[in-house]
C-alpha cells in the first residue's frame, strides 16, 4: 500500500510538473508573440525598424508590461531615435486573446522622447510621415508581416505620459540656442479600435501622429514656424485622429483630435507671425540705414537736415 501510494504521489507531483511546465511556456509564447506583434506592426506602418526589450505577463492578476519600444531612424540620421518610450503598462482581458480583437481595458504610456532631427537635407520626421501616408493608403508595396495579419486590439482607455520632443540640428537655431525641447505631460484618448479592433500598425501611427500633434499644438513660440509648418503639412495628409474613431480627451481633446485642420491653423499663424516680425525687422533696419546714411552725407558736406541751401555751387 505504501508502495502504490508512493507511486501515485510521484505521478501526482509529474502532472503538478506538467502543468507548471505549459502554463510557464504558454506565457513565455505569449510575451513573445506580444513581442513581435508590436514590432512587426510598427516597422510595417513606419518603414523603420521598431524594438522592444522586454514583455513580461501576468496572467493572474491580468497584465502585461512593456518597456524599451524604439523607433529607429530612417538611414542618414545620427540621433539616438525617432521615437523611444520607457514603458507600458496595461490591463487584459485574457479572455479575448484567443478573439479576432484583444480587448484591453487601459494602457498607459510613460516616457515618450521623441527626436526631431533636421541634419542636412530632409527632416526625419517628414520622412516617418510620408511613410505612415503610405501605410494609410494602402501603397506599401513589402509583404506584411505574418504576424499582424488578422490580429487587432481594442483599448477603452489610453494614456501618454511625460512626453519630450526634441529639435536638432536645425541650421541658425540649433549653434545660437542649442538644442530646443517641447513637454507635454499627458495626453488621453479612448474609443481606441471601436467594435471590429485596430491593426498593431495603425496602433503605432495613432501613438505617433497624437504624440506629434501635440508637440505642434504645445511648441508655439519654442518650435520655429518653418519646423511646425512641415509638421502640420505632414499631419494634415494623414488620417485625423477623431477620423480613425478616437477620441481625444480634455483641453487636447478639441486641440489635435482632427490632426489636419486645427494644428495647421496653429502653424500656420506662427509661420505668418515670423514673416510679419522679419518684414517688421527689415523695414526698421531699412530706416535705420537710411537715416545713417543721411546723417553721414550731411556731415560730409558740412550741412545737417536743417541747413538751409545758400545758393553756391
Amino acid at each position: 500500500m505504501k508502495k502504490v501510494l508512493l507511486i501515485l504521489g510521484v505521478l501526482v507531483l509529474l502532472v503538478v510538473l506538467a502543468i507548471v511546465g505549459l502554463v510557464a511556456f504558454g506565457l513565455s509564447q505569449f510575451d513573445t508573440l506580444a513581442k513581435r506583434l508590436v514590432e512587426d506592426g510598427g516597422t510595417y506602418a513606419t518603414g523603420v525598424e521598431t524594438t522592444v526589450s522586454g514583455v513580461d505577463v501576468g496572467l493572474q492578476a491580468g497584465t502585461l508590461s512593456m518597456d524599451g519600444l524604439k523607433i529607429a531612424n530612417p538611414d542618414g540620421y545620427d540621433s539616438a531615435h525617432f521615437l523611444a518610450m520607457g514603458s507600458a503598462f496595461t490591463s487584459v482581458d485574457y479572455a479575448t486573446v484567443s478573439a479576432p480583437a484583444i480587448r484591453v481595458p487601459e494602457v498607459t504610456l510613460t516616457g515618450i522622447d521623441v527626436i526631431l532631427d533636421k541634419t542636412g537635407g530632409k527632416a526625419n520626421y517628414q520622412v516617418i510621415l510620408d511613410n505612415l501616408k503610405r501605410f494609410e493608403s494602402g501603397e506599401k508595396t513589402e509583404p506584411k508581416p505574418e504576424s499582424t495579419k488578422g490580429q487587432k486590439i481594442t483599448i477603452d482607455h489610453l494614456k501618454i505620459e511625460d512626453i519630450s520632443v526634441s529639435l536638432v540640428g536645425v541650421p541658425g537655431i540649433s549653434q545660437i540656442a542649442g538644442d530646443v525641447n517641447v513637454k507635454v505631460p499627458l495626453v488621453e484618448l479612448e474609443g481606441i479600435g471601436g467594435e471590429e479592433g485596430m491593426g498593431f500598425g495603425e496602433l503605432t501611427s495613432l501613438i505617433v501622429k497624437t504624440v506629434l500633434s501635440a508637440a505642434v499644438e504645445a511648441g508655439g513660440g519654442i518650435i520655429p514656424g518653418d519646423i511646425l509648418g512641415e509638421l502640420s503639412g505632414g499631419l494634415g495628409q494623414l488620417t485625423s485622429i477623431s477620423g480613425m474613431g478616437v477620441n481625444v480627451l480634455g483641453d487636447m481633446g478639441g486641440k489635435i483630435g482632427g490632426v489636419g485642420k486645427g494644428v495647421m491653423e496653429g502653424a500656420q499663424k506662427q509661420v505668418d507671425d515670423a514673416v510679419g516680425q522679419t518684414q517688421e525687422k527689415v523695414g526698421e533696419a531699412v530706416d535705420d540705414a537710411a537715416n545713417q546714411a543721411k546723417e553721414k552725407l550731411g556731415g560730409l558736406f558740412g550741412g545737417g537736415d536743417d541747413d538751409e541751401d545758400d545758393g553756391g555751387p
